[in-house]
């Protein structure tokens, strides 16, 4: 049996798994197994998948309906038989040193969860790269619980440079397959953040190496219109506050600030996403009003201190449900990323 499973969900991937794949195969530590989960693809991955499991007995691969992300991982840990998972996006690619330096410091230290730092990359030639510089990577560090509910957890609720993606982390599979309750709630949006927020919640030791291993190609779910965007920000928003009232408490105040401060960002994310669509204009403002009337809104544009954070056209647009105002606003704001995004695209296609 292997000592670590690496879950990779596959969708729609093309020839971008190739590298993720080839990433895994050279791992420097040798005893891994790899399970390929595609979800309902239709461009031909799931040819590349078998091709690969195939040629390799390490390679294991399975199919299901398009259900999503969070879906596909849950099959992957079903799957598992390691007492460690890895999960890897099919789009990204490893470090070669990435399972041993991850494994053996995990065994080292007996961590329920072990932490690298990652490039963010464009391309495959992974040039630009910008690496995680935050305090949380300066030094090999291990965390015990009172420690990672008081340093780590608070940067799920605060938007700290600590990073909540699943990939460079390696998970003791106990831990997972005890966890999932705040992620069945979440559509797409936010899934690896409220996984991530539940584990290390229950994590009694968490090691981090500052070592840059994994490399992230940078793309953002966000850049395409999503129907579901405004219902994972408010569901997200709802499970922050459970984690408050039950953790919490006593610092209740600023941590209602953090997650009240993280939605109205995200609300203004949700505008600029509707003009990314084909909604027609009364469309547009239905669903508009509709955001500025739900309660966890209101709550959090009624909070003056969060508030403040924000122009005072934007938070009086929202109180008092200006729906003109705020359509004008998205739309303002997809026009500017347009150009950003052009140039990504551009990036994102150079290779050797």
């Amino acid at each position: 049996m292997s000592k670590v499973d690496i879950v990779v969900p596959v969708y729609n991937a093309g020839l971008k798994l190739h590298a993720c794949i080839r990433s895994i195969r050279q791992q420097s530590y040798p005893n891994w197994r790899l399970l390929l989960v595609d979800d309902g693809s239709s461009d031909g991955s799931d040819a590349l998948c078998k091709q690969y499991a195939e040629g390799d007995s390490r390679i294991v691969y399975n199919r299901q309906p398009h259900s999503g992300s969070v879906s596909a991982r849950r099959r992957g840990l079903e799957l598992s038989e390691a007492p460690y998972i890895l999960y890897m996006d099919a789009d990204d690619w490893a470090d070669k040193r990435l399972l041993e330096m991850l494994m053996g410091a995990a065994l080292a230290y007996g961590a329920d969860i072990t932490v690298c730092n990652m490039y963010r990359v464009m391309n495959d030639t992974a040039w630009p790269r910008r690496s995680n510089g935050s305090r949380y990577f300066k030094q090999k560090k291990l965390y015990e619980a009172d420690e990672i509910r008081s340093d780590l957890v608070p940067a799920f609720l605060h938007g700290h440079p600590f990073p909540p993606q699943l990939h460079g982390k390696l998970y003791r599979r106990e831990l997972l397959l005890s966890s999932g309750h705040y992620v069945s709630r979440i559509r797409f949006f936010g899934d690896d953040l409220f996984l991530n927020l539940e584990l290390f919640l229950k994590a009694q030791t968490v090691q981090i190496i500052p070592d840059v291993l994994y490399y992230y190609r940078a793309g953002g779910a966000t850049s395409r219109y999503m129907p579901y965007l405004f219902h994972d920000m408010v569901n997200g928003f709802l499970i922050q506050k459970e984690v408050v009232e039950s953790h919490y408490r006593h610092q209740s105040h600023s941590h209602y600030f953090g997650i009240r401060v993280m939605l109205l960002n995200t609300l203004r994310t949700c505008l600029r996403n509707l003009s990314s669509g084909r909604l027609k204009e009364r469309e547009r403002l239905s669903a508009i009003s509709e955001y500025c009337a739900h309660p966890a809104v209101l709550e959090c544009a009624g909070d003056e201190k969060a508030a403040a954070y924000f122009p005072i056209r934007y938070i009086r647009a929202i109180r008092n449900g200006d729906a003109q105002y705020l359509s004008k606003l998205g739309k303002r704001d997809y026009q500017k990323s347009l150009p950003k995004k052009f140039v990504m695209y551009a990036i994102a296609k150079i290779s050797f």
